[in-house]
């Protein structure tokens, strides 16, 4: 854990491999694309190796449409680029949206919420944009979703913020905070 200090000081938990997949994907679109067209391919490049019998599959967040991962059931992993993948898409901190930790495990609420994620958004408190799409999609016991968050303005990918989310200092919640209107990585610290 790492704690911030500044206007809003927060524990943040690092997680490098998907810091040094961001970092990467922000910084060299034509590693963005390997990576959407054959993820595991493209993670080899940057020596992550997934374990046998698993798969990832790479979806890009935009300003105009978000990705939300339903959990896969519980069970023990062995930690590996996959289970830090995993636990990035899983991961939802924001207050509002704590239902979605729990939540997937019941089959009424994931029916639920896949059938109008807007209106599901909405009615823990989350103000989604009427020009966002939603797409849900559901992690499993063998198959990880890697959601890449919406890039940041030009304005403010210096290599000062590249340089601290490829050191794994890239918060979950910065995954789906585009629902809600424009992103901002200094929004987190």
């Amino acid at each position: 854990h790492i704690v911030l200090e500044g206007e809003a000081c927060m524990t943040v938990n690092r997680n490098e491999t998907m810091g040094r997949i961001i970092a990467r994907v922000w910084s060299d679109t034509d590693f963005k694309c390997r990576l959407l067209a054959d993820t595991g391919a493209a993670l080899a490049e940057l020596g992550l190796a997934i374990p046998k019998g698993k798969t990832v599959v790479a979806v890009e967040n935009t300003a105009t449409l978000t990705y939300i991962v339903l959990t896969a059931p519980r069970f023990t992993e062995t930690k590996s680029a996959y289970s830090k993948i995993k636990a990035f898409g899983e991961s939802y901190r924001d207050v509002r949206l704590f239902p979605l930790n729990w939540g997937s495990h019941d089959p009424i609420f994931t029916a639920k919420f896949k059938s109008d994620p807007k209106a599901a958004l909405r009615r823990i408190g989350v103000e989604v944009l009427d020009a966002m799409s939603i797409e849900v999609v559901e992690n499993s016991a063998t198959q990880a979703y890697l959601v890449l968050p919406a890039r940041l303005d030009e304005s403010e990918l210096s290599n000062d913020v590249l340089e601290r989310v490829a050191s794994g200092l890239i918060p979950p919640a910065i995954r789906y905070a585009a629902i809600e209107g424009p992103v901002s990585y200094h929004q987190f610290f």
